[in-house]
């Protein structure tokens, strides 16, 4: 599922090249079997480590894009509050492994 997929995006990415990354973002679940909602948290911890975060973006449950924001420990909790937001990944893949 999304995780081999993720992580295949990986295979194919040179390193330094970027990956952006939308999905929708949340409490995580999944909706009438069809949609995946991820946890900010989530989407950091699976990225760690291939990638760097080099950009995050998101529209809220109200419709406002909020660019550029710089992500918390408590907001990558809570998904910035939304319940099915959209979450806008920038993401660099490492040259090297940590």
């Amino acid at each position: 599922g999304h995780l081999k997929g993720f992580h295949a995006l990986s295979k194919v990415l040179k390193p330094g090249g970027m990956l952006y990354l939308s999905v929708p973002i949340g409490p995580e679940r999944i909706d009438f079997n069809a949609n995946r909602v991820f946890a900010v948290q989530t989407l950091l911890d699976l990225a760690r480590d291939d990638y760097e975060l080099a950009g995050f973006s998101y529209v809220d449950d109200a419709g406002a894009l909020h660019e550029d924001v710089a992500i918390t420990p408590e907001q990558a909790a809570n998904s910035f509050g939304c319940q099915y937001g959209c979450g806008i990944f920038e993401f660099r893949k490492r040259h090297n492994r940590p």
